[in-house]
């Protein structure tokens, strides 16, 4: 069967993967090392240089963005960090406040109240851990007065070595019309990548870190 180069597969996975954001996710049997063969070597360069990299077509200001993240914990206490999504204001000085409203089985409803440029956003999210998949997904709760009209979003983790997980983020951000245009690249290609390195950091640090 004809394959595509490396260049041309690494888009279509995270667009794929963002596609299937609130489906029952089932555990994976890919390896660290399958996943990196679908990008090319650019992005692996940056990966090991960075220990984080932007996927390709995510900085020409799209709507969707994605990252490869090498953190330096193991597979189950990056997960087990990176689904306490309570704490996101530890590392996020533009998350002012995080408020847990409920809880709906396996899901947990966070409000969140950001500031971004001096503009306040207020939405609210909810997200869901699949400790089994080493999945973590999230979107706008429906029911909400949301100030974005779209958030979602994923981690993919994979074990590294005995030491270090590899990372697989995806998020698509679309805010209110209400509010300024300018708003939107603050949001996502401009500021995608700080919040990413960010939530490396506090992984790292067990949860210390504070930028």
């Amino acid at each position: 069967m004809h394959r595509l180069p490396k260049g041309w597969r690494a888009a279509p996975l995270l667009i794929a993967a963002l596609l299937c954001i609130g489906a029952d996710p089932t555990p994976s049997s890919s390896t660290a090392a399958a996943i990196l063969e679908a990008y090319p070597p650019k992005v692996i360069q940056q990966l090991y240089g960075k220990n984080r990299a932007l996927l390709p077509g995510s900085q020409d200001g799209g709507l969707y963005i994605g990252a490869l993240v090498l953190f330096d914990q193991p597979l189950e206490r990056t997960l087990r960090l990176l689904s306490q999504s309570e704490r996101q204001s530890e590392y996020l000085p533009e998350l002012k406040r995080v408020e847990s409203i409920r809880r709906e089985g396996a899901a947990v409803i966070d409000e969140h109240h950001v500031r971004i440029l001096f503009v306040p956003i207020d939405y609210r999210l909810r997200t869901e851990t699949d400790f089994e998949a080493a999945r973590i997904w999230w979107h706008l709760d429906p029911t909400h007065d949301n100030d974005l009209r779209v958030l979602d979003g994923y981690w993919e983790l994979y074990e590294f070595d005995e030491s270090r997980t590899l990372g697989v983020f995806g998020t698509r951000v679309v805010l209110s019309p209400a509010l300024p245009t300018f708003l939107q690249k603050a949001a996502t290609r401009g500021n995608v990548p700080r919040v990413v390195e960010r939530m490396r950091l506090w992984v790292n640090s067990n949860g210390s870190y504070r930028p």
